[in-house]
């Protein structure tokens, strides 16, 4: 049996990317990686792959299997072509080798009487990326590998407000319900930007976010929509699925 270690790129750059996976008789092939949203289409669970159009797996259960069956949930997905052709038309079949279930839920426009529920752990930003309909942030926390799901969310408090550049004060918040801080771990969380207040009528044009790091520090992270120029730029790449699968997050 193969065994696949799925090397994630990030977000496929915006054109195919191949990567590489190896054996145990070093027998290498080449496979895609993307984020990815399930969609059900005609009682079949398809994926709307941010970069590579719509994906329809010939083994569709593996979505079932890893708690990702529902309409708008958030993957990342490591797949390839049945056919090289198949990979540069409309019609994109793909045998899906692996997923990681990204954590996708609304901001949270969070009353002062729930701040010490929402929490205010350390935590890192390390990559921000919009796709169509949503905002997706890659970061770090300490964990001990205990199995305790992290509370991560994006939220607004009673005292935000949107600045003359049309930025909405929002926080990164993460509550470790108690779990020791032993040891990075890696994650993806992502939030619809339809819940994010005054998107939809365009006033909101992007975000600034504080995050607490820790040691007293706080971080303010500039993301404004549709544009390239923000702050956070470090890179995700060389993770594998396997990087994020210790990583409970609620």
């Amino acid at each position: 049996m193969k065994k696949m270690n799925l090397i994630f790129g990030l977000l496929c750059l915006l054109t195919f990317t191949t990567f590489t996976a190896c054996d145990d008789d070093d027998d290498n092939f080449t496979y895609y990686a993307d984020m990815a949203t399930v969609k059900e289409l005609d009682g079949q669970w398809i994926l709307q792959s941010d970069n590579c159009g719509k994906l329809v797996p010939d083994n569709s259960s593996i979505i079932k299997l890893n708690d990702a069956a529902k309409d708008g949930q958030r993957v990342i997905a490591a797949f390839n072509f049945f056919n090289e052709e198949n990979s540069r038309n409309s019609s994109r079949s793909i045998e899906l080798y692996d997923i990681y279930r990204v954590l996708t839920k609304d901001l949270y426009q969070m009353p002062a009487e729930k701040e010490d529920s929402i929490g205010n752990d350390p935590v890192y930003i390390k990559k921000i990326v919009s796709s169509e309909e949503h905002i997706n942030i890659f970061f770090q926390y300490k964990g001990s590998d205990s199995g305790i799901a992290h509370f991560i969310n994006l939220v607004t408090t009673e005292s935000s407000a949107v600045n003359e550049e049309g930025l909405l004060d929002v926080e990164f918040r993460h509550n470790n319900e108690g779990d020791h801080p032993h040891y990075l771990q890696n994650g993806w969380v992502a939030f619809p930007l339809k819940s994010i207040p005054g998107y939809s009528e365009n006033t909101t044009k992007g975000l600034k976010i504080k995050v607490y790091n820790g040691d007293g520090k706080e971080q303010i992270i500039t993301y404004k929509f549709n544009t390239e120029n923000n702050d956070s730029d470090i890179e995700s790449q060389g993770l594998n699925i396997s990087s994020f699968s210790n990583t409970k997050t609620k």
